[in-house]
């Protein structure tokens, strides 16, 4: 029976938000909405560099 690392149960689902506003950035660059594009964009890398965090300080604390 394999065990999953916590960090990893915790910044997994961040990272399917993350590669969902990926996808949804692409959509909307492909369409020319560069201001949407722009958005999603951002909030795909706030998404990540918050699983980041989240993962080096939950890390820190045990």
């Amino acid at each position: 029976m394999a065990t999953v690392p916590a960090a990893a149960v915790r910044t997994t689902p961040l990272l399917l938000v993350a590669v969902l506003f990926g996808a949804v950035a692409a959509f909307f660059a492909s369409q020319a909405l560069w201001p949407l594009t722009a958005v999603a964009v951002a909030v795909a890398v706030v998404v990540l560099a918050s699983g980041v965090w989240l993962s080096g300080h939950k890390s820190r604390e045990l």
